[in-house]
This record gives C-alpha cells, sequence and structure tokens, in this order.
C-alpha cells in the first residue's frame, strides 16, 4: 500500500543529495529525502564525544570562497550558508629529513627549495609554473559546472571550443606517473621526495595549483557538518522532508520507468513503507542501487561487470583524538601535516601498513576552537586503508565487529599514534582523553559505499574509457545525484552531481527553473539576484 506521493525521492543525505533536494524543493517540486544513517551529511556528518566536536574526513575545502562553484550554489539555496575563511597554511610535507610547507604564497615553497637544491633551479622554476597554469585551468573550469546531459547541442559545442585550449593543459601532464613525470619533465630529485606518496604527477601540480589561485579553504565554524545542517534547513523550509534511518529496498518500476520506492525505517523495530514518485535520485553507492534496489535483469550484465572492475578510491582509517591541552602547545599550526617515511616505496605509502602509510594529521580545534572545550583540543589522523586488510579487520565474512575487531583497530591507531609521537608531539600518548577509531568497516556500515571507498571511482583512464561515471541510467527517471556521477571526489564534485542531478528534473518539469540554475552554475547569474516569487526563500 503506498503511504503518499511525491515529485523527486532522493536516495542519500549526503552533500550531493542534500543539495539536489533544497534545489528541487525551493522549485516547488516535493521531495522526500532518504537516508539510512541516523544524521545527515554523508562523508561530512561528523560526530560528538562528550563535549568535543569531530569531523569525519575532510581535509581542506575548494570552491567554496567568493566566486566559487560551491558558494555560488550554496548562495542561491538562500542566505545564512556556512563561511568557510581562506586557509592560509596549507600542508606541511615531513619526513625523517624533509620539512616543507605551502602557503599561500607557493612562491616561499619553490625559492626554498630552490635554495636548498641549486642545482634544480631549473625543473623546480618549470614545476611551479606549470603548477600555476593547472591552477588557472581549475579556476577556468568553475563556470563550466554543468553535465553535457544537461546541455542542448549548440551548448555543448560552444563549451567544447572554449574548454578544448583547458583540456589542453592538462593533458601534457595526466598521463604521467609521478616518477615517470618527474624523470622526463621536472628532473628534481628534490620534488620527487617531497611528493613521495603521491602516485600521479597531475596531483602533484593540484596541490600546488590550488594555492597559487588562493583556492583552499576550511570547514565552517562548527564543522563540516553545518554544510548538511544548512541544507536541511532550507529543505525543510521550501516544504520538502527527510526521514533518516530509512534504507530503500526497492525502486518499483512500471513499463521501465521509476513509479515509486519501498524503505525500511528504523533501527531494532521496522516499518516498511512505500512512496509513489515520478523520479528517484540516487545520491549513493550506484552498485547498491544496480544490484539491491532494482528488479533483477533491470540493468545490463556488462554495464554491471564494467562498474564493478573500475578502478576506486580507498577507504580510510581516521583515528579522531581528544586531548587534555590544546594542540598548538604539542607545535601544530593550521596546516595539515602529511608524515612520511624515507626508504619507502610510492605505492607502500598508500599500502594501509601503520608503519608505512603516509599519515595525514590535522588539528581541527586549532581552526575553530568552537570543537573542543577550553584549554583541550582535537586532532585527526587519516591514513589510507582496505576493506580487506587484516582479513577484514578481523570481522570475518559476516562483517561482526567483536572483541577481536576492536583490539585490532585499537592496535592499527596505537602505531599511527606513536609515529606521530616519535616525530612530532612527544608527549602526545599523554594527552588523550578520547580515541575513536573509524575504519574501512565503519565506512561501509554508515555510508553503503562499495569496500567503504570515500569518493567512488578515480579519473583515470581506464574509468573515463569505461564511461563507469554518469548522471542517466538504463532507467527512465532514474537519475545518478551522488559521487558516482562524476570521476574523483570532494565537495565540489559533490555540489555538482547534486546541482546537474536537479537540472535534469527541472529540465523536464520546471524549463523556467532550469534555465535560472543554469545560468547560476554557469557563473552568468548572480546566484542572490531576485527570483520568481512563487520560489523558496529562507
Amino acid at each position: 500500500m503506498t503511504d503518499r506521493r511525491v515529485d523527486v525521492v532522493v536516495i542519500g543525505a549526503g552533500m550531493g543529495g542534500l543539495i539536489a533536494a533544497s534545489l528541487l524543493a525551493k522549485s516547488g517540486l516535493n521531495v522526500q529525502v532518504l537516508e539510512m544513517d541516523s544524521r545527515p551529511g554523508g562523508y561530512l556528518a561528523g560526530f560528538q564525544r562528550k563535549k568535543f566536536l569531530f569531523d569525519t574526513a575532510i581535509h581542506w575545502l575548494n570552491q567554496c570562497g567568493p566566486g566559487g562553484g560551491v558558494r555560488r550554489i550554496l548562495d542561491f539555496v538562500g542566505p545564512g550558508a556556512p563561511a568557510t575563511p581562506p586557509l592560509r597554511k596549507i600542508r606541511r610535507y615531513r619526513s625523517e629529513t624533509l620539512d616543507y610547507l605551502l602557503t599561500e604564497n607557493p612562491d616561499e615553497l619553490r625559492d626554498r627549495l630552490i635554495s636548498d637544491h641549486p642545482d634544480q633551479a631549473g625543473a623546480i622554476t618549470d614545476f611551479f609554473a606549470a603548477a600555476r597554469t593547472i591552477g588557472d585551468a581549475f579556476e577556468t573550469m568553475t563556470d563550466h559546472m554543468r553535465a553535457s546531459e544537461t546541455m542542448t547541442f549548440r551548448e555543448k559545442g560552444r563549451r567544447g571550443r572554449y574548454m578544448a585550449p583547458v583540456g589542453m593543459r592538462f593533458l601534457k601532464y595526466v598521463k604521467h606517473s609521478t616518477e615517470d613525470g618527474f624523470t622526463k619533465l621536472f628532473p628534481s630529485p628534490a620534488l620527487l621526495e617531497m611528493f613521495c606518496s603521491e602516485e600521479r604527477l597531475i596531483g602533484c601540480l593540484t596541490q600546488v595549483g590550488w594555492a597559487y589561485t588562493g583556492d583552499y579553504q576550511v570547514p565552517p565554524h562548527g564543522g563540516s557538518q553545518e554544510f548538511a545542517h544548512f541544507l536541511v534547513r532550507a529543505l525543510e523550509a521550501f516544504g520538502g522532508a527527510i526521514s533518516y534511518r530509512s534504507r530503500v529496498t526497492e525502486i518499483e518500476l512500471d513499463g521501465g520507468a521509476v513509479a515509486g520506492v519501498r524503505y525500511r525505517e528504523g533501527r531494532t523495530r521496522f516499518t516498511d513503507h512505500a512512496i509513489a514518485c515520478k523520479y528517484v535520485l540516487a545520491a549513493c553507492d550506484l552498485d547498491a542501487v544496480y544490484d539491491g534496489m532494482l528488479p533483477a535483469g533491470t540493468i545490463d550484465p556488462k554495464l554491471l561487470e564494467r562498474l564493478r572492475a573500475a578502478d576506486v578510491y580507498h577507504s580510510s582509517v581516521t583515528v579522531s583524538l581528544a586531548l587534555d591541552v590544546p594542540p598548538e602547545e604539542l607545535g601544530f599550526t593550521e596546516e595539515l601535516v602529511f608524515l612520511t617515511r624515507d626508504g619507502i616505496g610510492r605505492l607502500d605509502h598508500n599500502n594501509g601498513d601503520p608503519e608505512q602509510a603516509g599519515i595525514s594529521i590535522l588539528v581541527p580545534s586549532l581552526r575553530d576552537p568552537s570543537m573542543a572545550p577550553s584549554g583541550t583540543g582535537t586532532m585527526t589522523l587519516m591514513v589510507s586503508a582496505k576493506v580487506d586488510y587484516g582479513d577484514r579487520w578481523k570481522t570475518g565474512p559476516n562483517d561482526e565487529r567483536g572483541p577481536g575487531y576492536k583490539a585490532f583497530k585499537k592496535a592499527f591507531a596505537d602505531v599511527l599514534i606513536r609515529r606521530v609521537e616519535e616525530a612530532l608531539a612527544p608527549g602526545l600518548s599523554e594527552r588523550i582523553l578520547i580515541c575513536d577509531i573509524a575504519t574501512p568497516i565503519t565506512h561501509l556500515r554508515y555510508t553503503g559505499n562499495r569496500d567503504g571507498s570515500i569518493m567512488a571511482a578515480r579519473p583515470s583512464r581506464a574509468n573515463m574509457k569505461n564511461k563507469v561515471a554518469g548522471y542517466t541510467t538504463p532507467v527512465k527517471r532514474l537519475y545518478v545525484a551522488g559521487h558516482c556521477a562524476e570521476l574523483g571526489g570532494g565537495v565540489p564534485i559533490a555540489t555538482r552531481a547534486g546541482s546537474n542531478a536537479a537540472l535534469l528534473v527541472l529540465k523536464e518539469e520546471k524549463p523556467e527553473v532550469f534555465r535560472i540554475v543554469a545560468d547560476v552554475m554557469d557563473g552568468t547569474r548572480d546566484p542572490t539576484d531576485p527570483i520568481p516569487d512563487w520560489m523558496g526563500s529562507l
């Protein structure tokens, strides 16, 4: 029996799902969001332990500053979007023999490297010049958030002519591994050592390129969860609704098109519900949609095979620490510190072994004192990890999180804490009040992403060739609105995904609003310009 009827059901309340839902609700459509967790935000959800607030998986932000693509969409949703101050000190590259800092003025790092390695001055200078070019190219792409599926033939042609030169700036570098690139294009052992964990040259250039364009921001006051709170408030103000602990069990079809969804709500006691709808936006793992929510045989097995073979980002281990002293007393400042070991192979820095993996170290309470009580602080340690490490983290075939799992993840975290203590913060282990450990099993439980992946498919040539990302599906009026719609990840990609999925619905249902949102995404309309009276406002 159908509980009710809405225009659009959005599966997943991460950044992509909430952006899509709020845009559609603002446009006058009846929207229902279904989220399997007890809180919104996905990887931006954050959590609280006693009086300490923690972000779950965010290092820095892009495109959230004035004029950025994310900021334009947030401003269009309505006033009061969380502010994201610029990040001045960005990334410290630290090992037993290295200590280099990337700031908002990358030329300072360039000059320091040249001073330390004058024989490599030419290659270092060329690298930083190339990074500036890459940064400018990304900035140009800010006004090209729209997916081709939302464009007319003429618009596609115009964008192709405009973006071709921009794409050429990337083409020279995207094909190179880091070692190959630094050997052929920038023969600098110093740079090769500094970027000892990066597998692709373009990743090295991008880090510096964003610094040149000032495109690093810190999370808002109160943590990254404030994005989700703002979007939920907007969604509900526009008449939309969100249900938590609601896991979709079936997407119903009629003649090959979306007809509704069935979902189960609850944590220990469950109730089953059905909603009739015209559109479904999947802001969740696409494997889960194709394999578990659609009727058997709906999806071509060859498509499923391509998706399962896709090269996806690893998961992570995140160790969230509450400290009995402010982190600055341990010698930390606002930048992310990336701690590596000398003499470790490039791939080993990402292999998930706690003794070898590169450790990202953040001190969120230093950037935002509201995240910890006065006189205390928070610290986050994060390493790349795989779900199958250590016999699936000692959970066995059914992912049972018993004593073996708890002991194994604690031993893993203890190694990371020891390494940070020895290299950067003597006495760290004695200052810990709370230690919360999230493994790939944790991420799998809370997100449903394949293998607990943090950002779905990588922007690799193989993934591009196999077309593993996209907005449309074989099912009519079922669109992808989350990280599976695009290659890559992060807040800008999620915002782009949610916005484009909303455009696909608006193109059919609200052409006049489609044009407004499209112009905002294209950078040809100020997001704060007056809108029709019948649209929602905050």
